[in-house]
């Protein structure tokens, strides 16, 4: 299973130090992408919670481009720049207003899958972490935000872990019959590359309302200066 894991989703190893940043046009650790590998994570069987599957966001090509430069100072700072630079700035705003309306667009998904982790009747949400195990110290050494363990019921005890988890790892080995338990370890980048998407729908709407009062203000004042010009001549 472990194998057909590696496969199927993106590896957080081209997110860590050792990727090597000549070979790749843009990183893909936009809020989008780290959402999406998070849900291929929780949909492995080991990690689901009561059997709810979650919903994948739809890729966006221009929030990777834009995120790109936007999760750092200089980036940011460069950007703000070409807001200024007329006809750039229309250009750059554009890009801005699409990246908005798709991280508005998987809102929704975001929103539809707390619901689904939602327990009508007695008002509880179920964690979608909730059979996985957070051990900042081993994400850390590892330089990952999660990894997959498969390990013998033996080598568990030798785990420095609290005693509820160690029960619930164990638990894992009902019914395999090969005394294997699998299970994940996460940190607290994972649980914010689930919970903080809606911060960045907001950092992005921030982002293409001031696009829009820059240039508003760019036509107002350029209106003015050639009216000025007419009068004067």
């Amino acid at each position: 299973m472990q194998a057909e894991f590696d496969v199927e989703r993106p590896s957080y190893q081209q997110l860590n130090e050792e990727t090597p940043k000549s070979t790749c046009l843009y990183y893909q650790d936009d809020p989008i992408t780290l959402y999406n590998q998070f849900i291929r994570l929780y949909n492995q069987d080991i990690n689901q919670v009561n059997g709810i599957r979650l919903e994948e966001m739809k890729s966006s090509k221009v929030v990777q481009f834009i995120h790109n430069y936007l999760r750092n100072f200089v980036g940011s700072f460069v950007l703000l720049i070409i807001l200024f630079i007329p006809l750039l700035n229309i250009g750059f705003y554009i890009l801005i207003l699409f990246a908005a309306i798709s991280l508005n667009q998987n809102y929704l998904i975001f929103r539809n899958n707390i619901s689904k982790c939602q327990i009508d009747y007695i008002g509880l949400v179920l964690d979608p972490f909730g059979n996985m195990v957070e051990n900042q110290d081993i994400c850390v050494m590892m330089k990952k935000n999660y990894l997959v363990f498969k390990l013998d019921i033996k080598e568990t005890e030798g785990l420095h872990f609290s005693k509820n988890v160690k029960e619930m790892i164990k638990n894992r080995s009902s019914g395999t019959g090969d005394n294997k338990i699998e299970f994940t370890i996460y940190n607290q980048n994972l649980k914010q590359d689930y919970y903080g998407f809606p911060n960045y729908r907001c950092s992005y709407l921030v982002w293409s309302l001031s696009g829009c009062l820059i240039i508003i203000a760019e036509c107002t004042t350029s209106e003015i200066m050639f009216y000025v010009y007419q009068v004067n001549n």
